[in-house]
This record gives structure tokens, C-alpha cells and sequence, in this order.
């Protein structure tokens, strides 16, 4: 008669060599003391472990008697009783409490357990694991075993600096591997996106039409849930000539003080910025110096002189062209301020207020206005620059108002220190009709000249009986552009002395222009 080691050894050589015992080997299986056949406490299932991770894949059986059981993947034999054959050092049989076995001489596995154990995963590791019992008519489950591995961006279209000419269709590519299958997604850095989102999922991200908005550090990410995102990153550099703009087109100054210019510069590659003062190149002296920190381009001029006064330009090029900005520097006064209420407390007069910074005293004012034309009186020409329409009943009135200048006894001119003056001024106009809505305009002159037109300005006056005015907003009806140069008077202006007025100097030290 056999033995049972004997039995073993042959069996685990069938195994080996891919054959299942026949029918006269299993003539001399053991059956259990009861006579049932042994059958699977677990079912076959599938495993979805992150590499890297330790998976058991459990098998339970009742009535194991003498049944030599296997672990097989594919036609690879694994295990076959308490035998490890393949020589992979991560595979083992799952250590199980010492039991009693039917088969005397042979280790048991408490309560029929045959568990597999693999350690350190690896993704060629994934597919089908069968333990199987050695019977007539092998039974079998099946265990599929599938690796989760994290995403890695295996292929990006631009691994430096992506440099392109504005105006140019940008595309960028990242492909990632894994499993499961990444979701790329596109950010940039510190923005969103061209097309205003803040993330585009998908392989490719295309930009129409680059500008220099669309410059800055690009990033994609791979993500399927397993272990931490992979990301790269594109750089895109969106080449362009310069772009200027100034600050402020008009710098108000006073002679003796510091003047500072300034254009923003957008270029790629960075520009050279070079100053002008009419034609002539302006270069670094005791009274010009010239700096710039990021895009912002300054020209200081120090001390400032009658001289200095002028048109300034600034002048910015790379290899892809050149731009120029524009800056006046003067000493005239800047526009006037309309502060007054836009509702008259009377019917017919009219208390009327502004103020204009200048850094020299202001010599004279002229006032303007008239009644406002309903909208079929209204002319297409009227204020073009420096022309009023005047005539019909929308003529304007003038008012010629001395400021402090030199000859206000009362006043000291210019100031006695470097500092933007506020200068007040207010006047009564008088001879206005009840409920009406009015439109004034003024002038400043310092010793530099005349400053620039003002916007238009509203009031109105009370009705008869007041519970018939419908109060207008609260804010300022304020429109109108600016005009350049001196305003000159029509023959059919009305030069109207002033009732009484009041003229008011506010001396702020702490700003040299404005």
C-alpha cells in the first residue's frame, strides 16, 4: 500500500508537469472519516491592492481529509500541499496555528485554511490565481488580482522653456500611465487659464491667438486616486514688441520741485527704454536720471525749471519692434473741481464752488454758463476742443474772477515752500429762472498759462413752490471731455462782473505733483 508520502510526491510531480492525478491515483485517496466531499468556505473574489502592498488571498475548505490542494496561476504551479514551487521569495503559504491533520506526518492548516500571501506587488503581478483541490474532478476558485498603480506622466510635448511669437496657436501635450487610467487636468500657476477657468481636464491644452497675457508657468496633472498626483510643468514665454502706456499723460509740477515721469513697458524680451524731451535723447545728468523696477519706466527730473517744461517721450524696443508713450510736463494748474450742491436753496441765485491744485498762485478764473438746452437745441458741434457754440437762448455767460495771483494783498504767491496748493474759489451767480437746470464750466491761469477746460457741471434751481421740485440724485451730474489750450471768449459773451466771491489757498506740503 502507498504511503502518504510517497502519494504526496507523486501528486506534486503531476502538478509540476501541468497533469491532474487519474482516476486509479484517486483510488487511493484517504476520504474523510464521514465520507462527504470537501467543498470551498470562500468564494472567489477580486482583489484591487496598490503596488508596493501585501495581499492574502484566502482559501478555506471543509473536510479537507487527504486532498492535497494548489495554488496555480495559469499553468504555473505555485504551491502543492505544503510545498512552495515556485521559487519567488515574495509567495508563502499563510502561517496558520498548529492543527491535527488526517495525513499523518504532514503540517495542517487549522481548520482547513490554505491562505497565499504576496508581498510587494508589482503591477505583471495582476491576473488570475486558482487554489484548487486535488479531487477526481479538481475543484477550483478563482481569485483575480488587480494592481492599483499611481500615475506617472510618462510624455510632456515641452520639457523647457516653450517660447512663441504673439498671435500664434499654442499647443501643449501630457500623456500619463496607471491604473486606473489618470485624468490629466490643466492649471496655471498663480492665474487661471486664457479661456478664464480655473482647470481644463483632457490630453492637450490648445491657446488661440497667444499674448502676453498668456505667458506664465503652465502645469498638468495626473490623478487616479492611487498614491499622489504626478504633475509637470510648462513654461510659456510669449515673444511680442513693446507695449506702452503712461501713467499719467499731464504731470503738474512748480518750478523748484521734482518731477517724476513714468511709462509701463510690456515687451518680450525685455526692452530697452530710452527718454526723449521733444527729439532730443535725454541721458543721465545732475538734474535727469532714469530707472525702472519690473515694467514701470521713471524719469525723474529734479529741480525743475521753466525750461523743463515740455512735451516728453518715452520710447521702448526689443527685436520685435518699437512703441512710444507721451507725457506733457507742465506748471499750469489742474482741472477744477466742482464741489458746490447740485440743488440752488434759491429760485434765482446760485452759489457756485471749486477748487484747482496748482503749484503756483492762480491769477485769474473764468466761469462759464448758461442755461441747458433741451435736447432739439442741442448742437452736434458744440465745445469741439476749443470752440463754444454760442447765440439762440443757450449762449453761454462768462465771468471774469481775479485769483490771489500777485496783486491779493491778502495772500502770499507762490508759496513759501514746494507743495501742491488747493485753491478755492466760489461765486453767486445771480438773474437765474426758477426751476431750471443750469451748465458751467471753468478755467484756471497761473503764471504758466491756462489750464484745461473742466467737465460740464449741473445745478438747478428751486421751483416757486418747492413741494413742486423733484429733488435730482444726490451724486453730481458731472460729464464731458477735457479740452486743450486757452479758451477763447466770442464776441457775444456776456462779461458779467462778479457779485461777490471768495478765493481760498489750501497749502499741501507732503505732494510735489499731481
Amino acid at each position: 500500500m502507498w504511503t502518504i508520502a510517497m502519494k504526496e510526491i507523486l501528486i506534486l510531480t503531476l502538478f509540476i508537469s501541468g497533469i491532474r492525478a487519474d482516476a486509479s491515483l484517486n483510488d487511493l485517496d484517504m476520504p474523510s472519516s464521514n465520507g462527504r466531499v470537501p467543498s470551498f468556505v470562500t468564494p472567489g473574489q477580486t482583489y484591487r491592492i496598490a503596488t508596493g502592498s501585501t495581499v492574502v488571498l484566502p482559501c478555506r475548505i471543509t473536510e479537507p481529509g487527504s486532498y492535497v490542494l494548489a495554488w496555480k496561476r495559469g499553468i504555473a504551479v505555485l504551491t502543492a500541499g505544503p510545498v512552495k514551487v515556485t521559487p519567488d521569495p515574495r509567495v508563502s503559504l499563510l502561517p496558520a496555528s498548529p492543527g491535527t491533520s488526517s495525513l499523518p506526518g504532514i503540517p495542517g492548516f487549522a481548520g482547513g485554511s490554505y491562505s497565499l500571501e504576496l508581498k510587494n506587488v508589482r503591477p505583471h503581478d495582476a491576473g488570475d490565481y486558482v487554489c484548487q483541490i486535488g479531487t477526481l474532478e479538481p475543484r477550483e476558485i478563482t481569485h483575480t488580482l488587480e494592481i492599483l498603480v499611481p500615475p506617472r506622466i510618462h510624455y510632456v510635448s515641452h520639457n523647457g522653456p516653450l517660447d512663441v511669437l504673439q498671435g500664434a496657436t499654442v499647443k501643449m501635450e501630457c500623456r500619463a500611465s496607471g491604473n486606473p487610467v489618470p485624468t490629466v487636468a490643466w492649471t496655471r500657476k498663480n492665474n487661471v487659464l486664457p479661456s478664464g477657468e480655473r482647470s481644463v481636464s483632457g490630453l492637450s491644452l490648445v491657446i488661440q491667438h497667444a499674448d502676453r497675457h498668456s505667458a506664465g508657468q503652465y502645469q498638468c496633472s495626473a490623478d487616479n486616486g492611487v498614491g499622489q498626483p504626478d504633475t509637470k510643468h510648462i513654461t510659456l514665454n510669449v515673444l511680442y514688441a513693446p507695449e506702452v502706456e503712461t501713467e499719467r499723460g499731464t504731470v503738474h509740477t512748480g518750478i523748484g520741485l521734482e518731477a517724476q515721469l513714468v511709462c509701463i513697458v510690456h515687451a518680450e524680451p525685455a526692452p530697452q527704454v530710452l527718454w526723449f524731451k521733444d527729439t532730443a535723447q535725454l541721458g543721465t545728468t545732475e538734474q535727469h536720471a532714469s530707472h525702472s523696477r519690473g515694467n514701470r519706466y521713471t524719469l525723474v527730473i529734479r529741480n525743475v525749471t521753466a525750461a523743463d517744461f515740455g512735451n516728453y517721450s518715452c520710447v521702448g524696443s526689443n527685436v520685435h519692434g518699437k512703441a512710444r508713450g507721451h507725457v506733457v510736463l507742465t506748471g499750469v494748474p489742474g482741472l477744477a473741481v466742482f464741489d458746490s450742491s447740485t440743488l440752488s436753496t434759491e429760485k434765482d441765485i446760485y452759489n457756485i464752488s471749486w477748487s484747482v491744485n496748482s503749484h503756483a498762485a492762480v491769477t485769474e478764473f473764468r466761469l462759464f454758463y448758461r442755461q441747458q438746452r433741451t435736447p432739439h437745441h442741442r448742437s452736434h458741434h458744440f465745445e469741439s476742443n476749443n470752440t463754444m457754440n454760442m447765440g439762440h437762448r443757450s449762449e453761454w455767460n462768462s465771468v471774469v474772477i481775479p485769483g490771489s495771483g500777485v496783486t491779493n494783498p491778502s495772500m502770499q504767491a507762490p508759496p513759501p515752500f514746494p507743495g501742491v496748493t488747493k485753491q478755492k474759489m466760489w461765486y453767486v451767480i445771480k438773474g437765474l429762472q426758477a426751476a431750471s437746470t443750469y451748465e458751467a464750466r471753468v478755467q484756471a491761469k497761473n503764471s504758466h498759462g491756462w489750464n484745461k477746460m473742466s467737465p460740464i457741471f449741473h445745478f438747478n434751481t428751486r421751483a416757486n413752490e418747492m413741494e413742486n421740485m423733484v429733488e435730482p440724485s444726490a451724486q453730481p451730474a458731472v460729464y464731458g471731455s477735457s479740452q486743450t489750450g486757452l479758451f477763447p471768449f466770442s464776441s457775444s459773451a456776456n462779461l458779467i462782473a462778479p457779485s461777490y466771491y471768495t478765493f481760498t489757498i489750501i497749502a499741501i506740503a507732503a505732494a510735489a505733483v499731481y
